[in-house]
């Protein structure tokens, strides 16, 4: 998990939320409850926030990864939009774009209609999601024992075999990178004259920035390979040399 910045909320929100809401709200008073609008009625009503340009703004602003665990849903056509405190706990947010994030399919049924309102859990467009976790091998783990991260972690199930398997894969290119990188410093070492010096350093500096790519934050992720280098001896050490070289 990262930290998002929302964005300006769409145009047709501007125009239209109000409408939606009030057609909904009357539907409530209808029928007593939201709970007590009959289906195909309700899934009528509330099918404007899945509007294409509210999902095109949102999913933009994640760059169209899921919010929670950030794997690009769309690459499998599942991307959702997800009401963090749940519609049917909370309908006057239904067409709320505060109230928006982008989720996969499976982090969006994990979370379900859990009450973030009464039992928090952290959202990335609010807090920096940093200040909360941290990864111990595939796992990612809560910062101090943290309440409110534990309670993501079990709420959106983020140390699921779904997600550990490909942090396990993305952990194997990494340490073979840091190996890498960790030969090409020591044949640096051993260089006879500064030509060869300037070669292996060029290497070096290819290699940092391949690893690096990994981290960026449209890169499936990317936390947890910022996590893996930020506390990467090996990969620190490189970045040092390269960065006092070009000094």
């Amino acid at each position: 998990m990262i930290k998002l910045e929302r964005g300006k909320k769409p145009e047709i929100l501007n125009t239209s939320q109000h409408v939606w809401q009030q057609a909904l709200d009357l539907a409530i008073i209808k029928y007593g409850k939201y709970s007590n609008i009959p289906a195909l009625e309700k899934t009528s009503l509330i099918s404007h926030y899945r509007n294409d340009l509210i999902k095109q703004h949102l999913f933009e602003s994640s760059k169209d990864k899921c919010a929670f665990c950030e794997c690009k849903p769309g690459e499998g056509g599942n991307i959702e939009v997800e009401h963090f405190k749940p519609k049917s706990i909370y309908p006057q947010l239904t067409f709320e774009w505060s109230n928006f994030l982008p989720s996969c399919r499976k982090c969006n049924s994990s979370k379900s209609n859990h009450d973030t309102g009464t039992s928090p859990i952290v959202n990335p467009y609010d807090s920096d999601p940093d200040l909360f976790f941290y990864y111990e091998d595939i796992r990612i783990k809560p910062i101090a024992d943290n309440a409110l991260a534990k309670n993501t972690i079990t709420v959106c199930s983020l140390n699921s075999v779904r997600l550990m398997r490909p942090r396990g894969e993305i952990l194997s290119s990494l340490h073979a990178f840091a190996e890498a990188i960790e030969d090409a410093m020591e044949e640096y070492k051993n260089c006879k004259t500064s030509l060869q010096q300037k070669k292996r350093l060029r290497r070096i500096a290819e290699s940092i920035e391949l690893i690096e790519k990994l981290s960026y934050s449209d890169e499936k992720y990317s936390g947890f390979c910022k996590s893996y280098l930020n506390s990467c001896s090996i990969y620190q050490a490189a970045r040092e040399l390269v960065t006092d070289d070009y000094e």
